[in-house]
């Protein structure tokens, strides 16, 4: 049996670092000496790909290092199951996590690395006002926790971002990089993202996701109409659109969905002779392309002759041709003495047309769509300031994922991702999206203008005053939409990010006897059982939606999740003893047989449940000594 110890991977999340050095190890092996990279053997290596002059081509500030050092740095925090907050949390695969999102992106990379299909965000714009990230690399989860108010601090925003502090644009840049960057390893294969943005920062977001990214799998700069009147008190030009970036993990391997035909597209479908195959509209017979069978003559019902225009050709031969007048599919027009024309009929159509990088607010919504879906929703109250439309995330939805699969927003902000994911779910083909939504619970300004609706509609409701309570609160109406019925799954799991429910040793304090007899039961008080199950399914990498199983075994409560690949037994001090032991293990063994899990199965115990040591040596001997053992941990 192994004893969890600080610095073992249990601890905390995935160490990119190791993993980088250690795929760099299986390419180049002879680069490594005692274990740290031979840089002038790596050099000679790669040879030219070297570039050793001081000056690159590339999006530099200052901060950068400091952005990608804490990028890097593993996190001990963990995410708290909340039952209480959450919607139909036995059977829902949506998660929505409150919390800063580059502490709970590192907690994600064990459970969801390479397997989102789509990420969508829209960060705050840098419009040179505060924002409340700002990430430390000495103790990140400290850090968020007194910006929260969690913590002994000031808490609410930080002033890290004006215009007076002469690093605008570096405290942006310094917010976004690392977020980014632990995205990519979340995206699936043939994963895109959509980052949301306004002029301000696009070409700095555009050079960032280039690094990040490479610029051989950008796809688009998307132009989305926001708004479809101009602002007549602009200065200079009134703003009526926003970018949002388009970008693959591989573009070799994406796959694009198409959009659906709008009201006024279909319009242009019509049936003036009853073609029982439905609407159709007629299309050029003729093509440009020079196509030697495409010369010959048609003969009209009139007996009038057509031969292609000057300098074009029809664009099938005459065997084709035939065929498709036998199948009633050429037109000569109502009046039969017009030009040879194909019929196109809708019925047959794609499932869609292929996006242009021009989105019209027609077909992807507007601000002010956004704005009224949202006032409905809330009661009549603007409890944000800039959401934006389902329409917009639902066409997201469909290009990025056209086939299903998990949608990621790690700056949820007012919850549409999940509605649209929701939406999508409930049309009549469920294609089985899910979201994992990420916003960090910042606090409401009861006397901030922009924050009086929230503070308002929070207050009537009696919600806690934090913008994560309103995400949460925009799913759960959302699923009770009209549109949303139809959809298999409407609730979500709620997580919230907090320290460890496991306390470790302490290095820097003094107190070391203190210590010592504070950790003998070191679990961290007011955490239960299922508080510590999941942090250690994160440390596992299992999913969070795993389902949940518990059973008793000689009056002990044990946990299985993940299939079976995870049992937990996490009783009260004492409670394992010489005369339940065997009958737990018998009991974990039994279970393990019945689901029938296809890896190596880890048993974790909770070193201060035995009450001597002769009840441990007989639970862990029995685990560990059958004859398809088990990996045992405690903690």
């Amino acid at each position: 049996m192994h004893t969890v110890e600080p610095g073992d991977p249990e601890t905390h999340s995935k160490d990119l670092v190791a993993e980088n050095l250690e795929q760099l190890r299986k390419i180049f092996p002879s680069a490594f000496t005692e274990g740290k990279v031979d840089f002038d053997v790596l050099r000679e290596l790669l040879g030219d790909a070297i570039e050793d002059g001081d000056e690159k081509f590339g999006l530099s500030w200052f901060g950068k290092r400091n952005a990608r050092r804490v990028a890097l740095k593993p996190s001990t925090a963990t995410l708290l199951p909340r039952q209480e907050e959450s919607v139909d949390w036995d059977t829902s695969r949506n998660i929505m996590i409150e919390g800063d999102n580059l502490e709970v992106l590192k907690l994600l990379q064990k459970s969801y690395a390479n397997s989102v299909k789509l990420i969508y965000i829209d960060p705050p714009y840098n419009t040179g006002n505060d924002f409340i990230y700002s990430d430390s690399f000495q103790d990140s989860i400290q850090n968020y926790l007194e910006l929260t108010g969690q913590w002994s601090g000031d808490g609410g925003r930080v002033s890290s971002n004006s215009e007076t502090s002469g690093r605008r644009h570096s405290s942006w840049l310094d917010m976004l990089h690392p977020r980014l960057f632990l995205a990519r390893n979340l995206l699936s294969d043939d994963g895109v993202i959509f980052v949301s943005i306004d002029d301000n920062e696009v070409h700095n977001l555009r050079a960032i996701l280039d690094e990040i990214f490479g610029p051989e799998n950008f796809i688009c700069n998307l132009v989305w109409q926001k708004a479809y009147t101009a602002n007549m008190t602009a200065r200079f030009i009134s703003d009526t659109h926003d970018h949002i970036l388009l970008y693959a993990k591989d573009a070799n391997k994406a796959e694009l969905g198409k959009i659906g035909r709008t009201i006024d597209q279909k319009a242009k479908f019509k049936n003036p002779d009853g073609d029982p195959r439905g609407p159709w509209k007629a299309e050029n017979l003729s093509a440009g392309k020079f196509y030697a069978a495409g010369q010959f003559e048609i003969t009209g019902p009139t007996g009038e002759k057509f031969l292609p225009p000057p300098g074009r050709y029809w664009r099938c031969d005459a065997k084709r041709y035939a065929e498709w007048l036998a199948d009633g599919r050429i037109t000569f027009g109502v009046s039969g003495t017009g030009r040879p024309m194909l019929k196109k009929f809708l019925a047959e159509m794609d499932d869609g047309l292929t996006p242009s990088s021009w989105w019209r607010h027609e077909e992807f919504g507007s601000n002010k769509e956004a704005s009224i879906e949202l006032k409905e929703l809330f009661d009549g109250e603007s409890v944000f300031q800039t959401p934006k439309p389902t329409k917009l995330l639902k066409a997201i939805c469909s290009i990025g994922a056209p086939n299903g699969g998990i949608v990621l927003d790690f700056f949820a902000g007012s919850g549409t991702t999940a509605q649209a994911v929701l939406e999508l779910n409930g049309d009549s083909e469920d294609l089985g999206h899910r979201f994992i939504l990420v916003q960090i619970p910042q606090e409401i300004i009861a006397d901030s203008p922009e924050h009086k609706g929230a503070a308002l509609f929070c207050a009537r409701n009696n919600l806690r005053s934090n913008l994560a309570e309103l995400t949460k609160e925009r799913i759960r109406r959302a699923s009770n939409l009209e549109s949303v019925q139809g959809s298999p799954d409407r609730g979500f799991r709620n997580f919230a990010l907090a320290e460890s429910s496991v306390s470790r040793w302490n290095t820097s304090r003094e107190d070391a006897e203190q210590q010592a007899l504070d950790l003998i039961d070191n679990i961290r008080p007011g955490r239960t059982e299922f508080d510590v199950l999941f942090e250690l399914l994160l440390s596992q990498g299992l999913d969070l939606a795993s389902s949940v199983e518990t059973r008793a075994f000689a009056g002990i409560h044990v946990f299985a999740t993940g299939g079976g690949l995870l049992f937990a037994c996490l009783p009260p001090s004492d409670a394992i003893t010489k005369a339940n032991a065997e009958g737990i293990a018998q009991g974990i063994i039994a279970w393990r047989d019945e689901l029938k899990p296809e890896a190596d199965v880890t048993v974790f115990l909770k070193d201060v449940a035995f009450a001597d040591d002769v009840a441990k040596a007989n639970l862990v001997a029995i685990l560990e000594q059958h004859e398809s053992p088990f990996v045992v941990k405690s903690l």
